[in-house]
């Protein structure tokens, strides 16, 4: 079961990366994206699995806004793209938490991490400290993941 669950990681990294590429060319993103009109496009990316959860629900490719705000929504995306990226490749390796929990919404990013009693570890709306933390799990084996953040 473990070798499904890492080969679905495996799938779901690929595929953000597949998006992250399509946010990073500026040629219009088509990987994740659901919704439907000029303004009520989505990008979506749903993970679950007992160790971690990803919610991502951005607005995306909103035509009729203008060139900032595109911008802006084509920056929240590739942070959170990254985020997902990151979180799916360190699974299960950071230090004593059994299960994460991520958020981003047109409404703001939010995450948790449990222990592995259940107990609530660490909340907050800004990824910077999970991402310190993931950081501090891969400890040596960071040369295999590049950590860029924004």
């Amino acid at each position: 079961m473990e070798n499904d669950i890492e080969a679905g990681r495996a799938a779901a990294a690929a595929e953000l990366r597949a998006a992250f590429a399509e946010i990073e060319s500026g040629a219009g993103l088509t990987h994740l994206v659901g919704g439907h009109g000029v303004q009520s496009r989505v990008f979506e990316f749903e993970w679950s699995e007992p160790s971690l959860e990803i919610d991502f629900r951005l607005p995306c490719e909103r035509v009729l806004s203008d060139e900032a705000s595109q911008k802006a929504d084509d920056e929240e995306i590739g942070a959170a793209i990254r985020m997902g990226i990151l979180l799916l490749t360190t699974a299960g390796r950071a230090d004593g938490a059994s299960r994460i929990e991520v958020a981003c919404t047109d409404r703001g990013t939010s995450y948790a991490v449990y222990a592995a009693d259940g107990a609530l570890e660490d909340s907050g709306e800004d990824w910077g400290p999970l991402v310190r933390r993931l950081e501090a799990a891969l400890g040596d084996a960071q040369d295999a993941v590049s950590v860029i953040w924004p």
